[in-house]
């Protein structure tokens, strides 16, 4: 009898320590952890990614704020927010509250203190007009990831420098904030301060946009330093803006394409090349030809632009003028490989890369095979044929000349920037010679005398001077019945010390090139203003 006793005792103990067990898990272990994870609830009010800043650090997105609120479900907390909703966003947020749980409100303006009411002071991505469109970008439909331009290309930088700000509150079983408790506030919004800094300066931005709009509907412009490559101004038009993305993919004109990227046929301008291998082959600028309005050439009748033929020329007036005839004997005369050669020297038959993953197009040009045909180096001599280039290879053109021979490649990318502002500058691209400097001085001389008196007399602007090589290529499209042609102006300014290259593209002009040349002349006059009111 004592001996079952003393078993049922131990048989007892043992379930008691079992039953123990038990309840020392479910306080200390899986479940006792799930416990606590319930006991507090994050309410997530927003995030801001890096920014993106012009050369002066002046941000070209996170331009704007706006107020955002986590609001816990008490009267308190409601009525602090009925001044400052509408009846519609108020019956909302009413609607969010009655289950209980924090909700989060937009405000246009910021709410007085009031318990329950959490307020932030949050970055608006994009505010009003965008600046340079085509290089900032846009995000993609998450609005987290960016899709296009600045905000693809350094995407992880931009996402890795964000900030956030939430609000934890202390919670019941049912996830509902507990009164009384003081919830913990994060708020890091800050640290999207940091980003990367462009070289687009943000006033020649605005002054490029203005004249281009003003006369032209397709195009491009780009406008460089010449003594680093960086590009101060880069304008596609038609342009879009982040909130209309859908209209432009709508948009038989392709507002998204960035056009200063894109291959063009040439024209004249590239007559800056083939001088470039005439002098360099020894050539003199005395060198004359007799311009009877049309050369023929193994058959094929290429013209002049003047069909009545311009008479005796030097290669100064023939610069000047632009005269077709004279540069198809030149470039006869030195052979297609010294031109093709020159060609390579200057970019034109590759991309040029502007920054991490965004580069233009890839020039082409024709092969030295093909050169061996006297039709094909007479194409190539002014800039047609199967020759191609972007707008910012002809800045990279005419910034070599500024250069006094030496190639600098542009670029887009300035440097990277910390939360308190400081600027983490890259280098400039190194230089290479293209062509010497007595070559370069004396392409310098005609391209300020195509602006004094010749095809672009009416670039000139009122004051300092420009030089620079007017281009009208002919496409060999039609539409409606209507010649495509790309009308070119590409220079520097002002004539002596040249500060800026400015090249113009106007797509699909009436042929005569003439919507180029306006924009040039207005934007040298309002550089040298800007220049006057910085003093």
């Amino acid at each position: 009898m004592q001996k079952r006793t003393v078993v049922c005792f131990v048989m007892v103990l043992l379930m008691m320590c079992g039953v123990m067990l038990r309840i020392y898990q479910l306080t200390s272990g899986t479940l006792a952890q799930a416990a606590d994870q319930q006991a507090s609830m994050t309410v997530n009010v927003a995030s801001a990614r890096g920014t993106i800043y012009d050369r002066n650090l002046t941000p070209l997105n996170n331009t704007g704020k706006e107020y955002r609120a986590a609001v816990t479900p008490t009267a308190t907390a409601v009525a602090a927010l009925a001044g400052c909703l509408g009846e519609e966003e108020m019956d909302a947020l009413s609607s969010r509250l009655q289950s209980g749980k924090p909700a989060v409100a937009v405000l246009s303006d910021p709410t007085p203190p009031a318990q329950g009411v959490t307020l932030f002071t949050v970055p608006q991505r994009y505010e009003g007009t965008l600046l340079a469109p085509h290089v900032v970008g846009y995000l993609a439909g998450d609005g987290i990831n960016g899709a296009a331009g600045m905000e693809l290309f350094y995407n992880d930088y931009l996402k890795e420098h964000s900030g956030v700000a939430s609000v934890t509150y202390t919670a019941d079983a049912m996830g509902r904030p507990l009164q009384g408790i003081t919830p913990e506030i994060t708020d890091t919004l800050a640290d999207a301060q940091a980003g990367i800094a462009l070289t687009i300066d943000a006033d020649i931005q605005k002054i490029v946009e203005n004249a281009a709009r003003q006369y032209i509907q397709k195009g491009a412009v780009v406008v460089t330093e010449p003594s680093t490559g960086r590009i101060l101004a880069m304008v596609s038009l038609p342009d879009f803006q982040p909130d209309t993305l859908a209209e432009s993919l709508e948009n038989p004109d392709s507002p998204l394409v960035n056009r200063a990227l894109s291959n063009y046929n040439c024209g004249s301008v590239f007559k800056i090349v083939s001088t470039a291998a005439a002098l360099e082959a020894g050539v003199s600028t005395s060198t004359s030809y007799n311009c009877v309005g049309s050369i023929d050439v193994g058959g094929v009748n290429f013209h002049c632009h003047n069909r009545l033929g311009h008479g005796l020329f030097n290669m100064h007036q023939a610069f000047a003028e632009s005269c077709n005839p004279y540069f198809i004997s030149l470039m006869l005369g030195v052979g297609g490989d010294r031109l093709y050669n020159m060609a390579v020297n200057l970019g034109f038959d590759r991309p040029i890369v502007l920054a991490d993953g965004m580069k233009t197009a890839r020039a082409t040009m024709p092969s030295l095979e093909s050169l061996q045909s006297p039709a094909e180096v007479a194409n190539f001599a002014f800039g047609q044929g199967s020759l191609l280039a972007s707008p910012v290879h002809l800045a990279q053109l005419v910034g070599t000349v500024v250069n006094g021979g030496e190639l600098v490649r542009p670029t887009l990318f300035l440097g990277t920037v910390d939360a308190d502002g400081t600027l983490h500058e890259e280098a400039p691209a190194a230089k290479q010679q293209a062509f010497s400097k007595s070559t370069a001085a004396l392409l310098k001389e005609m391209m300020v005398g195509t602006v004094e008196e010749g095809t672009g007399k009416k670039a000139k602007p009122i004051e300092g001077g420009a030089g620079a090589k007017t281009g009208t290529a002919e496409t060999g499209w039609e539409i409606d019945g209507h010649e495509v042609v790309q009308g070119w102006f590409a220079g520097y300014y002002p004539a002596e010390d040249p500060r800026y290259v400015v090249v113009v593209l106007a797509e699909d002009t009436d042929g005569s090139g003439g919507k180029s040349t306006p924009v040039f002349k207005q934007i040298c006059e309002d550089l040298n203003m800007l220049e006057k009111a910085k003093g």
